[in-house]
C-alpha cells in the first residue's frame, strides 16, 4: 500500500520520498488507485501557496499567475507536455502512424504552443474570477478529478504504440481498482463541495458528470485518431478536465 502510494507520488510530482524506490512490473498500474489522492494533495499545496501569497499582500492577479505556474512545476509539466504533443499529432498527421510519429518528436509545434498557452490562460482567467470557498474548491478538485480521468483513460483500453511509458498503465487497471479510484474521487469531491444547499449539490453532480462525459468522448475520439490510448493522450485529457472543472466552478460561482 505504502509502496504504491510512493510510486504514484514520485511519478506524478517532483517530490522524491525514496531515492532507491524500485518499481516492478505492474506497480505503476496498481499505483493508479492513489492518483486522485495525489491530485488532492497537489491541490492542497496550491491552496496553501495561494494563502501565503495572500498573506504577503500580493495582488490576486499575480497570486493566480504564480499558483498556475506552481501547478505546472509540481508536475514537471508532464501533462501539459502530453497535451502539446497530442495536439501537434492531431493537427499535423493524416493517419495513426503519422500522428504518433509527430507526437513522439521532442520538438513542439504551433498547435502544441497554442494548446499550452490557451489551457493555462483559461485556468488563469477562471481562477482569477473565483473567490473564497469557490477558489479553494476549484484548486482542490481540479487536479484530483484530472487524475481520476487518467484512470478512465487506461481502463479497458489498448495501447496505441508498440512501446512507451504509457504501456505500463494502459489496459492494466483492474475493475476492482477502477471502482476504488472512483470511490476515492467521488468521496473527496463530496467532502470538498457538498454543503447544506442546493447549489453545492448541483455543483457536485455537474463536476462528476462533466468529467465522466469529457473523458468518455475524448477517449473515443483519441482512440479513433491514434488507434489507441497513449501517455500523451492521458495527459491531454487530464489537462482538459482540469479546465472543465474550473469552468464549472465559474458557472456555479456564488459571485456570479
Amino acid at each position: 500500500m505504502i509502496k504504491n502510494f510512493i510510486t504514484a507520488l514520485q511519478f506524478l510530482t517532483i517530490f522524491t520520498v525514496k531515492k532507491n524506490h524500485t518499481v516492478e512490473e505492474g506497480d505503476l498500474a496498481k499505483s493508479m488507485v492513489y492518483f486522485p489522492v495525489i491530485g488532492f494533495l497537489i491541490g492542497l499545496l496550491l491552496v496553501y501557496a495561494d494563502k501565503v501569497f495572500e498573506l504577503i499582500v500580493l495582488p490576486q492577479t499575480i497570486a493566480t499567475f504564480l499558483v498556475i505556474i506552481l501547478s505546472v512545476l509540481i508536475t514537471r509539466a508532464l501533462h501539459v507536455d502530453g497535451l502539446a504533443d497530442t495536439l501537434d499529432g492531431l493537427m499535423g498527421g493524416r493517419d495513426h502512424q503519422s500522428r504518433l510519429a509527430i507526437m513522439k518528436d521532442s520538438r513542439i509545434g504551433t498547435a502544441g504552443v497554442i494548446g499550452i498557452l490557451g489551457t493555462l490562460f483559461m485556468k488563469y482567467l477562471c481562477l482569477n474570477n473565483l473567490f473564497a470557498i469557490d477558489r479553494v474548491g476549484a484548486l482542490l478538485i481540479a487536479p484530483m478529478l484530472g487524475r481520476w480521468s487518467q484512470a478512465f483513460m487506461v481502463y479497458q483500453a489498448n495501447y496505441g504504440r508498440e512501446e512507451g511509458m504509457g504501456r505500463a498503465f494502459v489496459g492494466h487497471l483492474r475493475s476492482g481498482s477502477m471502482l476504488a479510484v472512483s470511490l476515492i474521487a467521488v468521496c473527496l469531491s463530496a467532502f470538498v463541495v457538498l454543503r447544506l444547499d442546493l447549489r453545492s449539490v448541483f455543483l457536485f453532480f455537474s463536476l462528476i458528470t462533466g468529467v465522466l462525459l469529457l473523458t468518455f468522448l475524448g477517449k473515443r475520439y483519441l482512440v479513433h485518431k491514434l488507434g489507441g490510448v497513449t501517455g500523451d493522450a492521458i495527459g491531454a485529457i487530464s489537462e482538459l478536465n482540469e479546465v472543465l472543472v474550473f469552468l464549472i466552478f465559474i458557472v456555479f460561482s456564488s459571485e456570479s
